[in-house]
């Protein structure tokens, strides 16, 4: 939907009395303030992204669906993937984000039981953790483990 204009048309440009007009410079307006927003809200970018072994282990993720939108600065990411069966002893790192986190957060997932996942500022990759004491989960702790997650992250 595109955004209603028939305000800002109304605004007439202040003609120098201070008497006509509005305070606000409608070009200023326009370039400053809405054709940004246009940019940023009209049309979001959503594609699909792989999520992949970040972790140096070389595993295979089998990915089922992995997708992201992306609103300005702002990206929404989810997908489902398993892990392979393995005895790696690695801390657990899935990577291949669709763009670099500008500040570190933190995601919910489920796989059997809840987990923390951790972005990283800087990075494309996501973390495991344990949600009771905050260890990091490695490829041997998910072996086999179905991943479901969401979230919301910031890029630049």
């Amino acid at each position: 939907m595109a955004i209603d204009r028939g305000p800002w048309n109304a605004l007439v440009d202040d003609d120098g009395s201070n008497l006509v007009g509005s305070l606000w410079n409608k070009a200023a307006i326009k370039t400053v303030l809405l054709d940004p927003i246009d940019a940023a809200f009209s049309t979001p970018t959503v594609a699909p992204w792989t999520p992949i072994d970040a972790s140096g282990a070389g595993l295979v993720l089998t990915v089922q669906q992995a997708n992201y939108c992306r609103i300005g600065r702002l990206v929404a990411v989810w997908c489902t993937f398993s892990y392979p069966a393995n005895s790696n002893g690695v801390a657990a790192v899935t990577g291949g984000l669709p763009f670099v986190i500008a500040a570190t957060s933190g995601l919910y997932t489920t796989y059997g039981t809840s987990q923390i996942a951790h972005l990283g500022a800087a990075r494309y990759d996501i973390q495991f953790f344990d949600l009771m004491n905050g260890a990091a989960r490695t490829n041997a702790q998910l072996s086999g483990a179905f991943v479901s997650l969401a979230g919301l992250y910031l890029t630049y």
